[in-house]
């Protein structure tokens, strides 16, 4: 009874989420939401956002991360950044991001003002130490150093005593993120040992240099953040010496898949389902004739109803005729066609 059409909308918690948003842009019965409360300069180019999410947003663990939403000129855009806070008493949590050229998410983020809402989903990620006492070293470059700094908080703030090598990478000085943060942390974390590699000084960190800072790498379990072609180093020197049951990686999302838009077909995942999808065919007419039955409306990239995340992989608009990042973000299946293997999720 309580179901039926009789009642609508008195039964739609869509409908009473548009009226608590109408009090309150935060409320919502459906969707988390968080206000702006601050914006903190980092470095050049790269900003924090403290934000105060709404009680659907429910908890996050240390080297998570969560999809931040905005609408952009008519249109939802949204890509993942990890947390670079601990979790909090006061529910604050911060997401510090770098502003890239021609990323509408990250530019939109750069514009926000203290008491906008946007839309921040649930936590995801395993990105952590697998055990609680062997000796760790953490890799990060550039914006990688935004989990690490969540994992680092965390640790003081359980008064870890644990050995911690931390080896920060940047172009010049004066992007090494939170160096007055972790000059505080410092204090706090008795087994923390620090190293910054200025790659405009000292050349690209390769494995030689990780060697020299820090001579017993291999004995250490080692978490690994930043751009693809430095992972890519890492994780080979790992491998080389046996030793990738050691490493975690977090690539702010998922690594990129080659992009080949001349290639007859593209291998797509969709929630467990794989099926291939023709150059120049839209995902969702691929997933129909796979035998799929993704929800959609209007099938001309306006109602949105065929909206789905992208985990990883490269698409083109074919409305717009822009070509996606390679990481997570919010795409129409009728108006998509893929450039590379995708993987998506609903």
């Amino acid at each position: 009874m309580l179901r039926s059409p009789l009642l609508a909308p008195l039964n739609q918690p869509e409908a009473w989420s548009r009226l608590a948003g109408a009090v309150n842009p935060v409320w919502s019965l459906v969707e988390s939401r968080a206000r702006v409360v601050r914006v903190v300069d980092e470095a050049p180019g790269v900003l924090s956002l403290w934000l105060k999410p709404n009680r659907r947003f429910g908890r996050f663990q240390p080297g998570q991360h969560a999809l931040l939403e905005l609408d952009i000129n008519g249109a939802r855009h949204g890509r993942c950044f990890s947390f670079s806070s601990a979790p909090r008493a006061d529910g604050l949590v911060r997401i510090t991001i770098k502003r890239k050229h021609n990323g509408p998410v990250s530019g939109a983020a750069h514009a926000l003002q203290p008491g906008q809402v946007v839309r921040l989903g649930r936590a995801q990620g395993a990105f952590a130490p697998r055990t609680g006492h062997q000796p760790l070293l953490l890799l990060a470059a550039g914006s990688g150093m935004t989990p690490m700094m969540s994992l680092l908080e965390a640790m003081a703030d359980a008064g870890s005593t644990r050995d911690v090598v931390l080896l920060q990478s940047s172009s010049t000085a004066g992007d090494l993120l939170f160096a007055q943060a972790l000059d505080d942390l410092a204090a706090r974390l008795p087994g923390l040992r620090r190293h910054a590699h200025v790659s405009g000084d000292s050349g690209r960190l390769d494995p030689e240099a990780i060697e020299a800072l820090v001579p017993d790498w291999s004995t250490r379990e080692t978490l690994l953040c930043g751009p693809d072609g430095f992972m890519a180093v890492v994780e080979s020197m790992h491998a080389r010496a046996g030793l990738t049951g050691q490493l975690t990686s977090e690539s702010f999302g998922r690594r990129a898949a080659p992009v080949v838009p001349g290639a007859d077909f593209h291998a797509v995942s969709l929630s467990g389902a794989d099926f291939t999808v023709a150059s120049g065919q839209s995902l969702l007419e691929g997933a129909e004739k796979a035998g799929l039955s993704p929800r959609f409306g209007c099938r001309r990239g306006i109602c949105r109803s065929c909206q789905c995340r992208k985990l990883s992989g490269t698409v083109l608009n074919q409305l717009t005729g822009q070509v996606s990042g390679p990481g997570e973000e919010l795409i129409q299946l009728c108006i998509s066609t893929p450039q590379s293997a995708l993987e998506l999720a609903p």
